[in-house]
């Protein structure tokens, strides 16, 4: 009964069944970890776009800054944190 089941295994492999496309896989991400790796990273990169795409609102005291979607306004509070932070740093040093 082994002997058969074996084969079906080895039969589908062949075939380029669901176990031989996820050797292939496997092969590639040992052989290309840092490819792996940027993949994932602008896949993550994509779904956080695609997420933070719709509009919002900035209320600062009495001012109400247009609509902008999400995503400017990431990237905004990035920049402005980043020139900040930078300043800070070379005042005290």
């Amino acid at each position: 009964m082994t002997d058969q089941s074996d084969e079906a295994l080895d039969g589908s492999a062949k075939a380029g069944g669901f176990g031989a496309k996820l050797g292939r896989i496997g092969r590639y991400i040992v052989q290309n970890p840092l490819r792996t790796v940027q993949f994932v990273f602008f896949a993550l990169l994509a779904i956080i776009i695609l997420q933070n795409l719709e509009t919002t609102s900035i209320d600062v005291l009495f001012w109400t800054i247009a609509a902008l979607p999400k995503l400017v306004v990431i990237f905004l509070s990035m920049i402005l944190g980043a020139i900040t932070w930078e300043l800070i740093r070379r005042l005290k040093g």
